[in-house]
């Protein structure tokens, strides 16, 4: 059996070390407040914001790697408008319109844009979309423009005009489901406002936007 040099060893595990940091290491992202008060880094640290939107009705967060649904205005299963309920009661299991209907349509061949593995974001994810420098607002919602522009009646979140026009993103200036469960009390999950930036437990039986996202897994 081939030895490898003691020396030789500790500079391939430094080596490899490194990679590994250099493929996880990261930054927080911005948080979209533009005004100060005076704690250092309040408005300026973190990484900008960067969305691509890749006309099919997603978006793709170039800083975390997500994909996220674009909400439309045109009565399909991407209205901005619809509500769903996380569970359908006890013992509480993820089993309400959110799956059953919501996801499940999402992920029925062909499956939205593409890809068959959407789901709910975790309260973390889904605060990565968060503007908290565009708050208690009624227009537009506590989000990116990438997350809520041109919503009009009737809009479609395609692109219909290539390189022209991608359509319109909407987002409700109200509650949005998590997939993380109020681990405290499991008839409650996570839920996060788009109103004012703030999160809350909310009934799992009651009805809550939904956004779906994909992508994230190690």
């Amino acid at each position: 059996m081939t030895k490898i040099p003691t020396l030789a060893l500790a500079a391939l595990l430094l080596v490899t070390t490194e990679a590994q940091a250099a493929l996880t290491k990261g930054r927080p992202l911005k948080t979209g407040q533009t005004t100060t008060y005076g704690a250092a880094g309040d408005t300026t640290a973190g990484l900008s914001r960067m969305y691509n939107d890749l006309g099919n009705g997603v978006i793709k967060d170039v800083r975390t790697g997500l994909f996220w649904e674009k909400k439309s205005d045109d009565g399909s299963i991407h209205d901005w408008d619809n509500t769903y309920s996380w569970s359908s009661g006890s013992p509480w299991n993820f089993n309400g319109t959110a799956a059953t209907v919501f996801l499940a349509t999402l992920n029925t061949a062909p499956c939205f844009g593409g890809f068959c593995d959407w789901r709910l974001p975790t309260r973390f994810e889904l605060e990565t979309i968060l503007d908290l420098g565009n708050v208690n607002l009624v227009v537009p919602a506590a989000t990116f423009p990438a997350f809520n522009s041109g919503c009009t009646p009737g809009c479609s979140a395609y692109r219909v005009l290539p390189l022209l026009w991608n359509g319109c993103s909407c987002t409700v200036n109200a509650s949005y489901w998590s997939s993380s469960t109020y681990q405290y009390y499991p008839p409650h999950a996570w839920d996060v406002s788009f109103t004012d930036g703030g999160v809350s437990g909310g009934t799992k039986t009651d009805g809550f936007y939904a956004r779906a996202v994909r992508g994230g897994s190690s």
